[in-house]
């Protein structure tokens, strides 16, 4: 199953590490922003507030390299409310003050802009709206432009008359609002290539300009990032034929292009690759794409675990003195480190699984090791929950082979009892290590989560990213006891690490909930018994798969368990006053 993301970790992070705020400015005409910067808030240039997510992922064929998205979530990247039938008034972008008293309203002022609902987002629906204000010169906001919510669409173009004598005043503004659910990133609206300027008219374009559009799709296929030995150990397998960057020509007349990309490995500033194209005509208001044969990478890290950064700069040279330079340029990154990614970092959906009844959820994630390297652990992009998914159990597991037709999977590792956590993460991913390292041969394997049967409130949300679509080659889900390849697009944002020991977030591990107890004997072959600060009521018994075997409120500080078999179990306990503690146990 696929949901709305219910927080933006990009947001929640600048935010967190920001001291940065909007300065006050005076927007001139022309006034025009296409977003074409990295975000991910809105430029103070022209913006007051920062509600609204610049990016580059959420908009389908974009009409320019980066859109303002509007949505459910504040400029925290937190929902408004969370109150999940709340629906209301929820992001505005809002133009810094625009001087017009000099003008008439003979001068032909136009406003243009692009929109589109949904994007790679959730759609809009009916009762939601993406609305335009204009502040006229009693300082009041009147509504000008309105659109219903409805599914996905290629963008949009509006055009507007500012001709009203009420608008033409000294501190004008306008402001886009979108009517949301407010307690999800639902009911997306993307706006880009904002425009206003004198000397308009209605069948004006929005501007004559040939801009970069899509993110360029990476040098390695199928992974987005994998460690740098194991790339060149094998780097004829594990690139990709071409990469593509993606232009669009908004003139009414073909242009000639001449396409250039440097490569440069950014930790030493070595130059890797210079390729230039021959020149090509890009047709009257269309899109173009630009293939490039992948080159070779000969770069010599100082070690074996350096990480090294890869990035494509592509560029063109202008068409016309008046064309945006801001959107001549874009750059794509690939980053070996010492994780095996398929997702390019950025979560547009959740992702979950609903388990049958007394059967655990289960992920796997397949990658290949090129070369022997031990496995140290993974990160996990957690899509947040309201209610919170903080403190959800789970088991990380490392598999040779997934069972079929019942039978058992070949589990290498296991590590029990993990807590999900969101805080201090970077990039929205939350690291997890196992115990010890486990060393493998080359070959292919799978790690993935384990969520216990009938236990916690509800399903582990993963981030999705949808601008990359591996899942149904390398994800599996298991629901019902049987492996399944994963039929949802997109990416499931798991990362194998592998390598040398690395610092994991500082996860709560559950275990400490101990602290109070002593549970004895630990294997124990018949009764088992507790000493606790505070009476323990009731007990469940798991097995490490999942499945419920016993729910029985107990008396003294005592349960005899000489008719369950042999095993390891996982054991919740509840007190007197309904804590929950968790520990593993043995039967013998």
């Amino acid at each position: 199953m696929i949901a709305p993301l219910k927080y933006n970790q990009v947001l929640f992070n600048v935010q967190k590490n920001s001291t940065l705020k909007a300065k006050k400015s005076r927007a001139t005409l022309p006034f025009i922003d296409d977003f074409s910067y990295d975000g991910p808030y809105p430029d103070p240039t022209y913006w007051t507030d920062k509600q609204a997510f610049i990016n580059n992922t959420m908009s389908a064929n974009p009409i320019t390299r980066g859109i303002a998205t509007l949505d459910g979530l504040n400029e925290f990247g937190r929902p408004y409310f969370k109150n999940p039938s709340s629906i209301g008034y929820a992001d505005s972008l809002t133009s810094q003050p625009i001087d017009l008293s000099s003008y008439a309203t003979t001068s032909n002022i136009f406003l243009s802009f692009f929109y589109q609902p949904q994007g790679l987002g959730f759609a809009p629906e009916s009762n939601d709206s993406l609305m335009l204000f204009f502040k006229n010169n009693q300082n009041e906001w009147i509504k000008i432009w309105r659109i219903r919510g409805s599914n996905i669409q290629g963008f949009r173009y509006v055009t507007l008359p500012m001709s009203d004598a009420q608008f033409l005043h000294a501190n004008f503004q306008f402001r886009f609002v979108n009517i949301a659910s407010l307690d999800i990133n639902n009911d997306t609206w993307n706006i880009d290539y904002v425009k206003i300027d004198a000397n308009r008219s209605f069948l004006d374009s929005i501007n004559n300009d040939v801009a970069f559009t899509t993110q360029p799709t990476s040098i390695l296929y199928p992974y987005s990032s994998l460690p740098y030995r194991h790339f060149i150990a094998n780097q004829a397998n594990e690139k990709s034929g071409s990469h593509t960057a993606y232009l669009h020509n908004l003139y009414p007349s073909n242009q000639n292009i001449s396409l250039k990309c440097i490569s440069t490995e950014l930790q030493s500033a070595t130059n890797l690759n210079t390729a230039t194209m021959p020149i090509s005509i890009a047709n009257a208001y269309s899109n173009a794409s630009y293939n490039f044969n992948t080159y070779n990478v000969s770069y010599v890290p100082p070690n074996n675990y350096s990480k090294t950064i890869v990035q494509n700069k592509y560029y063109f040279n202008r068409v016309s003195t008046i064309d945006r330079q801001e959107n001549d340029t874009i750059t794509s990154q690939v980053i070996f480190d010492n994780y095996f990614a398929y997702d390019d970092g950025s979560a547009e959906k959740s992702y979950f699984l609903m388990p049958a009844f007394n059967f655990a959820a289960k992920t796997a994630l397949e990658f290949t090791l090129n070369e022997a390297d031990s496995v140290r652990g993974m990160m996990v992009n957690f899509g947040p929950q309201l209610p919170t998914g903080a403190g959800k159990l789970f088991s990380m597991v490392l598999y040779k082979t997934l069972a079929g037709n019942g039978l058992i999977d070949s589990i290498i590792m296991q590590k029990d009892l993990n807590s999900l956590m969101y805080e201090n993460v970077i990039n929205g991913f939350t690291s997890y290590a196992f115990d010890t390292p486990i060393l493998l041969n080359a070959g292919k394997y799978y790690i993935g989560i384990t969520q216990p049967a009938n236990f916690g409130s509800d399903s582990i949300y993963y981030g999705l990213d949808v601008n990359n679509n591996t899942n149904i080659q390398k994800l599996s889900y298991n629901i019902d006891g049987t492996w399944a390849n994963s039929l949802t697009p997109g990416c499931v944002m798991m990362r194998p690490i592998v390598g040398q020991a690395f610092t994991p977030t500082n996860t709560f591990n559950t275990e400490i909930k101990k602290n109070n107890l002593k549970l004895f004997p630990n294997p124990v072959q018949h009764t088992l018994y507790f000493e606790s600060k505070h009476n323990i009521k009731n007990i469940k018994l798991f097995s490490m798969a999942g499945q419920l075997l016993l729910d029985k409120n107990i008396e003294n500080n005592q349960v005899d368990l000489s008719e369950i078999q042999k095993g390891l179990y996982l054991v919740e306990l509840t007190d007197e006053l309904n804590n929950k503690i968790y520990q593993k146990i043995n039967k013998d």
